[in-house]
């Protein structure tokens, strides 16, 4: 359920393209520091997202470096750590953890299963330094388990139970600034669960899996009110995003928020168009 929060490239300068790769670089650098090529395996741009968002909000010490790895052997690249790097390493790794077992679980998929158990020691590991947001993770995660048994599955129930879970993420200390990083994780929660619904409802279809967009599927108006949906939640994490005190790469996370959280869907509305013998608007 991740992989949506993203750059759009094309609206970053070289410069802010490049600072934004050392991010994601010094994330890699951290999940291989914990857990080797398995840990790289997990890595997403989402974390390095909150890496970025809390950096600039916190102006942390930062280190930087380059070097050699396995995806980029000839040339040297560029990385950023400081402590959200480890904290976004911590949740990235737990969050990759229970997203295994729930292959496992719902589809018995004896590789998850199998790099789960390769992951639970890294997990305890992390439970121990950040037992208050593995706990929201767990719970969250039972909540929204709890509403895919229903028929049909409340939106509501389960985005707000993905959108606690982003929440608790977010607010990584409890200060001044924690619930407005809570409200703000919330809503992109809440986003990304009803993205990935629409995105997944063809093949949740196939398959026989709850998807809570499915009872509306055949409304005529099915694509406005999901992209209305979609924009009502992208709209309240703004809201908070942009009342924090944010100056360094504030540019970069806009970027995000305001255009890159909507690649993958763009790409599924370009493909759309394509099997329907359209031509793609490019405008």
């Amino acid at each position: 359920m991740f992989g949506y929060v993203v750059a759009n490239k094309a609206g970053l300068s070289e410069q802010q393209l490049a600072r934004y790769r050392a991010f994601y670089c010094g994330l890699c650098r951290a999940l291989r520091t914990r857990c080797g090529q398995l840990g790289r395996m997990t890595l997403t741009y989402d974390m390095a997202f909150l890496v970025m968002l809390l950096s600039s909000l916190y102006e942390p010490e930062t280190r930087t470096g380059a070097n050699r790895c396995v995806p980029h052997p000839k040339t040297p690249q560029h990385w950023l750590q400081n402590e959200f790097t480890e904290y976004a390493a911590d949740l990235n790794l737990a969050l990759a953890y229970h997203n295994l077992l729930d292959d496992w679980q719902d589809d018995k998929n004896l590789a998850a299963h199998a790099a789960a158990a390769l992951l639970r020691p890294q997990y305890d590991r992390v439970r121990a330094r950040l037992p208050r947001q593995c706990s929201a993770i767990e719970q969250s995660l039972c909540a929204l388990h709890q509403a895919e048994t229903l028929n049909p599955l409340p939106a509501d129930m389960a985005a707000d139970a993905f959108g606690a879970l982003m929440g608790a993420l977010f607010a990584c200390r409890e200060d001044r600034w924690a619930d407005g990083l809570r409200r703000m994780g919330a809503a992109l929660g809440r986003f990304i669960y009803m993205m990935d619904a629409y995105l997944d409802l063809p093949e949740d279809e196939r398959r026989g899996h709850p998807n809570p967009l499915a009872p509306l599927r055949a409304a005529p108006e099915y694509e406005a009110q999901c992209k209305a949906l979609f924009t009502l939640h992208l709209g309240e994490c703004a809201l908070e995003f942009e009342k924090l005190p944010l100056v360094e790469d504030a540019d970069i996370l806009r970027n995000i928020l305001y255009s890159g959280v909507w690649t993958r869907y763009e790409a599924q509305k370009q493909k759309k168009l394509r099997l329907q013998g359209k031509e793609p608007n490019r405008t």
